[in-house]
């Protein structure tokens, strides 16, 4: 146990088989050894089902599916030209003064987040109560990833659909939150400053995708 987090099976039908039920409407996933699992489908899945991966975060357990031959939804044209900054203090600023606010889910659950990984230390290593609290370090970083994905899929949703063309800065999120501690011969200057200024770049998710 807790030797692989993601099983993939390259094919549908083939040691797996999507919605293998038809029991009501509910959902199963087939899977070969396991057998049908019950799944908590959030949108109804387009296309054919290619491969089925289950991945694990924490205690919680995820099908992701990938698909051929999904419909093109094409958007109805609107006009719309619009630029974006992205920023900190507001996740982004468009070019006709829109600001919309930076949620900080990492600076939300920083006070959880450090409870949680202060129980960890603690607890004696290979010991079950040791594997509970690394699980819920796990879930607590999961769930904070899986908040920044849904804000940044929503916002992109809502700009693509009443705009036709955005610009945008070609941002390299890698090379801005280098650390600037640098080396013993050449200490950096303003760590601290910088080191702020990484975690926030990060928490706004930019590089979300």
């Amino acid at each position: 146990m807790g030797w692989f987090d993601t099983v993939e099976w390259p094919k549908d039908r083939d040691g797996c088989r999507w919605n293998s039920t038809a029991d009501g409407g509910q959902v199963r996933v087939y899977l070969q050894g396991v057998g049908h699992v019950r799944v908590h489908a959030h949108r109804k899945v387009e296309g054919v089902v290619k491969t089925v991966s289950v991945k694990r975060e924490g205690r919680r357990w995820f099908v992701v599916l990938s698909c051929d031959e999904v419909p093109a939804l094409n958007l109805a044209e609107t006009g719309g030209v619009l630029g974006i900054d992205m920023g900190v203090t507001s996740f982004l600023t468009t070019s006709d003064g829109v600001h919309l606010p930076n949620p900080r889910h990492g600076r939300r659950n920083a006070d959880r987040l450090a409870a949680a990984q202060r129980d960890l230390a603690r607890k004696q290593r290979g010991s079950n109560r040791r594997r509970k609290a690394r699980e819920r370090v796990a879930g607590l970083h999961g769930k904070v990833r899986r908040q920044r994905l849904d804000h940044a899929h929503k916002t992109a949703l809502w700009l693509v659909r009443h705009h036709d063309v955005i610009a945008h800065e070609g941002l390299r999120i890698g090379n801005m939150t280098q650390s600037a501690s640098g080396t013993v011969e050449a200490p950096g200057t303003n760590v601290a400053q910088k080191s702020g200024l990484n975690r926030s770049v990060l928490d706004a998710g930019w590089g979300c995708s």
